[in-house]
């Protein structure tokens, strides 16, 4: 609500620095808000009114040959002025690297790097170099009687039972049971008395 200048509300500076208006709502002589607005850009312009936005985002269409694509190039060198250049030129500068006019590739730019990191940092000491094949050993492989099995008492419902039928299994039968039995063998903990 729009109170009266002896009535200062929250905005009441805000209201007096719009001051002198060219309009206002609260009087009932001047109703005409849209010439209202203009009626100082006058004293500023040329007398003509500035575009809208609208009509400035329509004229755009207008900018659209700036934005196209150029069919011809002009090349910086013809086969007129060809003989008039000097590409190789002394300028005093090194060729390649920090300082130099043009920049250019380094000479392996090009180079096909084929071989494998294995290959090229690990080659055998001698070319003649033939491996030994390797030698079994004498005895045969009992690791797995040292293998540690799925407890039947402990894993009793693990996702890592083998097989369709997971049920527990209480019998205490093992898979490395035969290789526990030929390494280890049974003993009588009782020493025997001798009478």
């Amino acid at each position: 609500m729009n109170y009266g200048r002896a009535t200062l509300n929250s905005n009441w500076h805000q209201s007096r620095e719009a001051e002198p208006k060219d309009y206002d709502i609260n009087r009932s002589d001047t109703r005409n808000l849209c010439n209202a607005s203009y009626n100082r850009i006058g004293d500023v312009t040329d007398g003509s009114l500035p575009k809208t936005t609208y009509q400035d985002h329509t004229e755009q269409i207008y900018l659209r040959d700036d934005f196209e694509e150029q069919e011809t190039k002009k090349a910086m060198v013809t086969m007129k002025t060809i003989a008039n250049t000097d590409l190789d030129r002394e300028t005093e500068t090194p060729q390649r690297g920090f300082g130099s006019v043009l920049p250019r590739h380094n000479p392996d730019y090009n180079k096909f790097h084929l071989e494998s990191t294995h290959k090229a940092d690990f080659t055998p000491p001698d070319p003649n170099y033939i491996p030994v094949p390797e030698k079994l050993p004498d005895f045969p492989d009992q690791s797995a009687a040292y293998r540690k099995c799925l407890s039947q008492f402990t894993d009793t419902c693990d996702y890592r039972r083998p097989g369709r039928n997971t049920w527990q299994d209480e019998s205490g039968t093992y898979a490395n049971t035969h290789y526990k039995r030929q390494i280890i063998q049974s003993r009588n903990p009782i020493p025997e008395q001798k009478a």
